[in-house]
């Protein structure tokens, strides 16, 4: 995508639901199904326990009422009730009983003189529906019984009302019961929904500030993570948050290296276009093998500058060939000297002519370049090079390191000042002419082979004694 080209939209079509909408519904839905489910099996459980024990009351009259009937004298049924009324002998009480057989039908006395259907209704249970002489609903049931000999049909009714009316009013406070259920679930997961999702909104809302404050952390790449986003937002969140932290710190870091890396190539450019300049004013023509030279090191400088520039998945595999170390110092003392004729410094080179690096002659020219600048710019009359292999006992390598020594006979640092001499861009006298980056580009590059650059003050000459050490 161009830079020109803006992101694409989500259509409204594909836009999914948020984070808080998919946890109500998460929440809510099975919520609302186990209420309802429940809602119905207790509602179907009591309609069942009510049904039922009204037909075991029914069967307990049928019971009463079959023991009860007799053929008399003319051979004619009849009902021989007992001591005082009941239900069946009150009129239109709402409890009645058919007998029917042989020609014959007997009513109960409740029915006065009145009667019921030939042929009443029945439901998925087996009961009996009917209606009284005043129209009220009826629930009976009907067995096969005998009288004497005879067989017959007893159909036993009781009021529907009192079914009904108690599965209506104990369905009502079951349902009802179970919507103030419903309400306190809704309540309570909205509630656990917004609670919860409070770390996720102080996240959000960091993530925001931090958008509107594009230097956060530091312009230079070396804030620290506490400084974005931090922590605080629970055992799930904080890890999010600390990835975020560093992926915001490795695009710090990768910006301020950026920046770096073109300060870098500007200085490492110097000495080249220094040697070009200072050729070119002593003669008027100039050594096409030296111009070439001088090219080919600066087309080097670009691509190497530029290669470190590029992101880690993209840079290439350093480059390591046997550079003689001697020879790059003596091609670097021959160019200072002619860029400051005016200080006629005196050049102890203490290097074995067979002693060399594993590793890019570039990269080598510039760190020994930048550490030879500085010693030569300093010093009074004495600079002191040497280098050697030796092996670091103290860092509990077996490998050997090469060891280069360069000691001036300048004013020197205070050993206060030695680390922050380091720092890029750091400069003690304004005066003296410089960009304050030849220091801390030579650790960089070090840094980057796995070696360091250790500054101190040089017992022998007085002034400052630079120690750079790289893998051998």
């Amino acid at each position: 995508m161009s830079a020109d080209e803006s992101p694409p939209t989500m259509k409204p079509a594909t836009r999914r639901a948020g984070l808080t909408a998919r946890l109500l519904w998460l929440g809510l839905g099975p919520a609302l199904l186990l209420v309802l489910l429940l809602g119905g099996l207790l509602y179907k459980d009591i309609h069942d326990s009510l049904y039922g024990g009204f037909v075991r009351l029914l069967d307990g009259q049928a019971d009463h009422l079959e023991a009860r009937l007799e053929v008399g004298p003319d051979g004619l049924w009849r009902y021989a009730p007992g001591r005082g009324n009941d239900e069946f002998s009150q009129i239109f009480s709402g409890w009645y009983w058919v007998v029917v057989g042989q020609g014959q039908t007997l009513y109960s006395r409740s029915l006065w003189d009145g009667a019921l259907q030939a042929e009443p209704a029945r439901d998925a249970r087996a009961l009996l529906r009917d209606t009284d002489p005043r129209g009220r609903p009826l629930l009976g049931i009907e067995r096969d019984i005998r009288i004497g000999d005879v067989p017959a049909r007893l159909r036993v009714y009781g009021p529907a009302s009192g079914v009904t009316d108690d599965l209506e009013r104990i369905g009502r406070t079951l349902w009802l019961g179970l919507a103030c259920l419903l309400v306190g679930v809704v309540v309570t997961v909205v509630v656990q929904v917004r609670v919860g999702l409070r770390p996720v909104e102080r996240l959000k809302q960091r993530l925001e500030k931090l958008h509107s404050q594009p230097d956060a952390g530091g312009g230079d790449g070396g804030g620290e993570v506490a400084d974005w986003l931090g922590t605080g937002y629970g055992p799930e969140l904080d890890p999010l948050a600390g990835e975020i932290d560093a992926l915001l710190l490795r695009n710090a870091r990768m910006l301020a290296r950026s920046r770096s890396h073109a300060a870098d190539l500007s200085h490492a450019l110097k000495t080249p276009l220094a040697r070009l300049g200072l050729e070119a004013g002593r003669q008027p023509r100039m050594d096409s093998a030296l111009v070439i030279e001088q090219v080919r090191s600066i087309n080097g400088l670009i691509e190497r500058h530029l290669a470190r520039a590029a992101p880690p998945a993209e840079a290439a595999a350093p480059r390591r060939d046997a550079v003689s170390v001697r020879e790059t110092a003596e091609r670097l003392v021959a160019l200072i000297r002619h860029s400051r004729p005016e200080k006629r410094l005196s050049w102890q080179m203490d290097i074995p002519d067979e002693l060399a690096w594993l590793g890019d002659a570039s990269d080598l020219e510039e760190m020994l370049g930048n550490l030879l600048d500085n010693a030569g710019k300093w010093a009074a009359a004495k600079v002191r090079v040497s280098a050697r292999h030796a092996p670091e006992a103290a860092r509990g390598n077996a490998r050997a390191s090469l060891f280069i020594d360069i000691a001036d006979d300048g004013p020197g640092l205070p050993p206060e000042r030695l680390e922050e001499a380091l720092r890029r861009g750091r400069r003690f006298d304004e005066s003296t002419p410089g960009s304050g980056l030849g220091l801390s580009i030579a650790a960089d590059i070090a840094h980057t082979w796995g070696g360091d650059l250790q500054l101190r003050a040089s017992a022998e000459l007085g002034g400052l004694a630079a120690r750079l050490r790289l893998p051998a």
